[in-house]
C-alpha cells in the first residue's frame, strides 16, 4: 500500500536539523491544549516515575514538571537536536538506557511512528514499564473535521495542504500498534479518539 511505503520512506527516523526546527516552531504548537487533555487522563498522582519517549522539544515534559513537581520525569529523544536541551537524554526507543520495570507511566506522543523498529521499541517499553504505557498517535481514520482543526493551525500553506494526505493518512493505525503491543506483552486497557485533534489515545498495561 502507498501509505505503508510512505511511512517507511518518510517517517521512520528522528527529526534532525531543519526538520527538527520546523517541527518545534511550526508543527508542534498546532497541538495546542492536547497536552493538558492527555495529562488530565493520565492519572499521575500515584506515580513515581514518568517517561516521555520521543519527547521532541519537551513541550509536554515541561507541563508534566509544572503540574507534578515531585514526579521523576525522564525525557528521551533520539534526535541530537532535541537531546541537546537540558534534561533530555539521547537514546533510541529500541535500546532504552533504563532499568527493568523502572517506569510507572510511559508516554509516546506522536513518536511511535518515527522509531525505526516499532516491534523492538515496544518490547523495550514492555521491559522498562511496570505500570502503564499510553500511545498518542495521529489517527489515519480521523474525520475531516479533526484533521482540519489541526491543519488550520499549522504555519505554512504547504504544511496545511499536505498534513491530511501525507502526514495523518500515513500514520500507523491504532489496530496495528495495538497488535504489536500485544506481541510485546502489553494488554490493551482502552482506546479513544481525542475530540479535537486527529489523534487516538491507546492505553496499555
Amino acid at each position: 500500500m502507498l501509505a505503508e511505503l510512505l511511512d517507511r520512506l518518510l517517517y521512520r527516523h528522528p527529526f534532525e536539523g531543519a526538520s527538527a526546527r520546523r517541527y518545534a516552531r511550526k508543527e508542534r504548537p498546532a497541538f495546542e491544549a492536547l497536552d493538558d487533555r492527555i495529562l488530565d487522563g493520565l492519572g499521575l498522582d500515584g506515580a513515581r516515575t514518568f517517561l516521555d519517549l520521543g519527547c521532541g522539544p519537551a513541550t509536554l515534559v515541561q507541563r508534566v514538571r509544572e503540574r507534578h513537581p515531585d514526579l521523576c520525569v525522564i525525557a528521551i529523544d533520539p534526535s541530537r537536536d532535541f537531546a541537546s536541551a537540558p534534561g533530555v537524554l539521547r537514546a533510541r526507543g529500541e535500546a532504552l538506557p533504563l532499568a527493568d520495570r523502572s517506569i510507572d507511566v510511559a508516554l509516546c506522543l506522536s513518536s511511535i511512528r518515527h522509531v525505526q523498529d516499532r516491534r523492538a521499541t515496544l518490547r523495550e517499553l514492555r521491559r522498562v514499564v511496570r505500570g502503564r504505557l499510553v500511545i498518542v498517535e495521529l489517527d489515519p481514520e480521523a474525520d475531516a473535521r479533526r484533521i482540519a482543526a489541526h491543519a488550520s493551525r499549522l504555519d505554512g500553506a504547504l504544511l496545511r495542504r499536505v498534513f491530511g494526505p501525507l502526514v495523518v493518512k500515513t500514520a500507523p493505525t491504532a489496530r496495528a500498534v495495538a497488535r504489536l503491543a500485544a506481541e510485546a506483552g502489553f494488554t490493551q486497557l482502552s482506546l479513544r479518539a481525542d475530540p479535537i485533534q486527529p489523534v487516538y489515545v491507546l492505553e496499555l498495561r
